[in-house]
């Protein structure tokens, strides 16, 4: 493995935490993305932001 200079190490180390940053804070969100995008499966209810805070009657 060819040895990296002292420079390039900190932008990979740097690399990954924006990576890792990325990961850790953008997962739930694109999943949430998703499912709203898609829709409802067959028979079920569309979801909604404020069906999962109002109480249902």
């Amino acid at each position: 493995m060819p040895e990296l200079s002292k420079e390039a190490k900190q932008r990979l180390q740097n690399l990954f935490k924006c990576g890792q940053f990325t990961i850790r804070w953008g997962f739930v969100p694109l999943v949430l993305y998703l499912g709203f995008k898609r829709g409802a499966d067959p028979g079920m209810p569309e979801p909604t932001i404020l069906s999962d805070r109002m109480p249902s009657e």
